[in-house]
């Protein structure tokens, strides 16, 4: 093999690589089988990266229960900041409604937040220190908040 060929076959196999890595599990953490329907009460924010060591153990934790809120006004979002801080994660952020959280968290992983929809107020973060039946009550507990916040809003 001559060596011209041999440097055009290094680059395409580790671009292949790097994006197969970067698209494996990519939705693992998001919850996008078992979206709400209607308009989310909470929006479960996770900010993740591969690299994250954190995010190992938390991600497969949340998408453990994330199927326990198909029929709850829950949202789950997922940040991936493996590639660095990009413009298209911002803009994600900000068609989630987390425009005025974003800036305050973007580029750190390992953790959930629980975000009120209607008024972006952070509600609680789920983190690795939390076991499955830990984070099921946190998020249980943000849909009553919202739910009884919405509520009182309305009347």
């Amino acid at each position: 093999m001559n060596k011209r060929l041999k440097d055009l076959i290094f680059p395409v196999v580790l671009v292949v690589g790097v994006a197969a890595f970067a698209l494996s599990g990519r939705n693992s953490a998001t919850g996008a089988d078992y979206q709400y329907a209607g308009e989310p009460e909470i929006v479960a924010a996770t900010f993740s990266s591969a690299w994250c060591s954190s995010c190992k153990i938390l991600e497969p934790r949340l998408s453990d229960i994330i199927p326990d809120f198909v029929d709850q006004p829950v949202k789950f979002v997922k940040l991936d900041f493996t590639f660095g801080q990009r413009a298209d994660i911002q803009e994600q952020a900000e068609a989630e409604g987390l425009g005025e959280i974003y800036p305050r968290f973007k580029g750190a992983t390992g953790f959930t937040l629980l975000i009120d929809h209607e008024t972006g107020e952070i509600l609680d973060s789920l983190t690795i220190n939390h076991s499955k039946k830990a984070m099921r009550a946190a998020i249980a507990q943000a849909v009553a908040v919202a739910s009884r916040d919405a509520a009182v809003a309305v009347e």
